[in-house]
């Protein structure tokens, strides 16, 4: 009897989950488009007072000629695909094991959404750059890993799933 509450608690805790981590992906993305539709002088003037922020300690690690607004509007690209990597992959892993199949489908997510990003921007009067997809792609590649190594980490120790 104790084994089947057990099942059905843990079956209402992944629904929570699965509920808590589509709201927090669907706000990701509204985030990342969000910022792609906003116009060009609006986002150099947040770039900028970002950059302000990071620079001080950027130059602790970097070149001085190296920390420039750009880098940090490409960091800004990377971080947010990366967050989102990790999210969708959390995500999947409510449901099953991450398969090669299942972060296939991963990927193309993470390259759909870089996609129609940069398209946003199209429209939004700031031009597109395929650089960006890479580099969005590659923060989302990035978030994907890591959860993936910390699931394995985790299966190899504990004998547990990832999630």
């Amino acid at each position: 009897m104790k084994q089947g509450k057990d099942k059905k608690k843990e079956r209402l805790k992944k629904e929570r989950l699965k509920k808590v981590f589509t709201a927090v992906i669907l706000l990701t993305i509204a985030f990342i488009w969000g910022h792609s539709m906003m116009p060009g002088d609006l986002s150099g003037e947040e770039s900028g007072f970002v950059y302000r922020i990071l620079s001080p300690v950027m130059k602790l690690f970097l070149p001085d000629a190296w920390v420039t607004e750009h880098l940090v509007r490409k960091m800004a690209h990377f971080s947010e695909h990366g967050a989102l990597g990790v999210e969708l992959t959390l995500y999947a892993a409510l449901y099953r094991d991450l398969q090669i199949r299942r972060i296939a489908n991963i990927l193309y997510s993470g390259l759909t959404a870089a996609f129609i990003d940069e398209t946003i921007q199209i429209f939004s009067g700031r031009g597109a750059a395929i650089a960006d997809v890479w580099i969005d792609l590659s923060g989302f590649a990035t978030g994907l890993l890591i959860v993936r190594l910390i699931c394995i980490c985790r299966q190899c120790h504990q004998q547990k799933p990832c999630v």
